[in-house]
């Protein structure tokens, strides 16, 4: 069966104001529930999974509820440093979707690059985040999902030192069961339904799953 891991940030319109390159990733509601009813369809075709990133207020109002509601149980990767601040998930946000059934896990403090960081910054970026969230929720925090999709050989180790089972990237592309980082799609505002099938469904073109696979290999020599 097909495995496809969707990557989410924000839904309907933002509360606080976007980083540069943000806004693009973006959806309207509409989509997104369009895409909830896509996936129900798909069912039994495709295995379907949702994750969110950095942490936005709609993770609560909009996503998560309606994806428990429909039975889904999804990733939700929050950003320590945005906990509680105007637009992001604060802590009541973050014990309602643990009662919603959601799984919470790390994008890291403050939205950083990581292949960027230098060693110093390593225990701020990765390491605090899931002391900190492991703290909030009660629960071991095993999941990382890579700020940005930018990863190399440095930031995998650090993510295997720092005690993370469980690795997303914004590789693209359905994923296989034992592949590390898994690769997500993440959605974009200008998607329609049926770019929607056609990342479910496929078939992805050659050059694509090729550009993808160099990609990835590029990623783990450098």
């Amino acid at each position: 069966m097909r495995q496809v891991v969707l990557c989410l940030h924000g839904i309907g319109a933002p509360q606080r104001e976007l980083e540069p390159g943000e806004a693009p990733y973006w959806i309207s509601e509409e989509l997104f529930h369009e895409t909830v009813e896509r996936v129900a369809a798909a069912a039994g075709k495709v295995d379907v999974r949702f994750t969110f990133d950095d942490g936005n207020a709609s993770d609560v109002e909009i996503g998560g509820t309606a994806l428990a509601r429909a039975g889904h149980r999804a990733e939700m990767f929050l950003l320590t440093d945005r906990i509680d601040s105007p637009g992001s998930v604060g802590r009541a946000g973050i014990a309602e979707l643990l009662r919603q059934g959601h799984c919470i896990g790390s994008h890291g403090a403050a939205h950083r690059d990581w292949t960027a960081l230098s060693q110093d910054e390593v225990p701020r970026e990765i390491r605090d985040p899931k002391r900190i969230l492991a703290g909030i929720t009660g629960q071991p925090v095993e999941a990382a999902a890579i700020p940005f999709g930018r990863y190399d050989r440095k930031v995998l180790a650090r993510l295997v030192e720092g005690g993370f089972t469980r690795v997303y990237s914004s590789d693209g592309g359905p994923w296989r069961q034992g592949q590390r980082p898994v690769p997500r799609t993440s959605l974009t505002g200008t998607m329609t339904g049926e770019d929607i099938d056609r990342i479910l469904h496929g078939p992805d073109p050659l050059a694509r799953r090729l550009r993808r696979k160099a990609a990835r290999a590029y990623k783990r020599l450098v």
